[in-house]
């Protein structure tokens, strides 16, 4: 919950980038290296707007789950040991940032006295890099996996919401009620279109089948439809649901944010049941 906001204003496309700086190449020892010029914007850096952007995300969500006095303070110790793991896994980037830093400073000096750049750093750099993407995704994968023991804390509708199936099947009634009101020969194009689009065998849903589906609520009388909607939502929402750990990642994300716990603790003075 993935990561977010960011404040950025583009200026005119044209300043974007000139023409010696699109896709042009310079000479680099014996290497030919591509030059990319940074894009043109205009924005500053403001961690009070960023913290404040971010409450607001995560106070929807708390408001829309509704939790309970019982249940904050069942989450709030599971979120701090979340908040552990998170700081483990960030501690350990770092120390690999820090050693990239260092290999790009000196890359940079290098190209500063016009020099060529050593295959050693080169290659030194592309390892950190590798380094740094893994333990990036080890680090997610840690926190899953320890997001995995707040679903218990969880009732099934506030499990939908924070794990994001609640949204999968309002993407399902929305696409069926918008192929009902198409007409004939936008129906067949489109069906065709999001059909091959969704299917996914491993959920049981070839194109073939998902072409069928769609006919079939297409025939339905309003009253039929009215009274299968449920069902057939349900039956298409895993086609827009993340699998499993993909949920676990997003329940990561926002309980794993350095400003849940504080948000928590406010929500519990506010239901006159302050933590301890």
């Amino acid at each position: 919950m993935s990561n977010r906001l960011g404040l950025a204003l583009i200026v005119v496309s044209a300043l974007l980038a000139g023409p010696a700086c699109q896709r042009s190449v310079g000479q680099v020892g014996d290497n030919q290296e591509e030059i990319v010029c940074p894009t043109v914007t205009v924005a500053a850096d403001s961690p009070l707007l960023q913290g404040l952007l971010d409450d607001l995300q995560l106070l929807a969500l708390l408001n829309r789950l509704q939790l309970s006095a019982e249940q904050i303070n069942r989450l709030l110790p599971m979120v701090e040991q979340l908040r552990q793991v998170r700081s483990a896994a960030e501690a350990e980037v770092a120390k690999i940032q820090e050693a990239l830093v260092k290999a790009l400073t000196e890359k940079r000096q290098l190209l500063l006295e016009d020099k060529p750049v050593p295959q050693e750093l080169e290659g030194r750099l592309a390892r950190l890099r590798f380094q740094l993407q893994q333990a990036q995704e080890q680090g997610v994968e840690r926190l899953a996996e320890a997001a995995r023991s707040l679903r218990p804390l969880f009732t099934a509708p506030q499990l939908e919401i924070v794990t994001g199936r609640y949204e999968a099947r309002l993407q399902a009634r929305e696409l069926l009620d918008w192929l009902r009101g198409l007409s004939d020969s936008d129906f067949t194009e489109e069906s065709a279109a999001n059909a091959e689009g969704l299917a996914d065998p491993d959920k049981g849903f070839s194109q073939e089948t998902l072409v069928r589906l769609f006919a079939d609520v297409r025939k339905m009388s309003a009253a039929d439809y009215e009274k299968q909607q449920g069902e057939l939502t349900q039956r298409l929402a895993p086609l827009y649901s993340p699998g499993e750990e993909d949920e676990n990642r997003q329940i990561a994300g926002a309980f794993t944010h350095p400003h849940m716990a504080d948000l928590l603790r406010e929500k519990l003075r506010v239901l006159g049941n302050p933590a301890g």
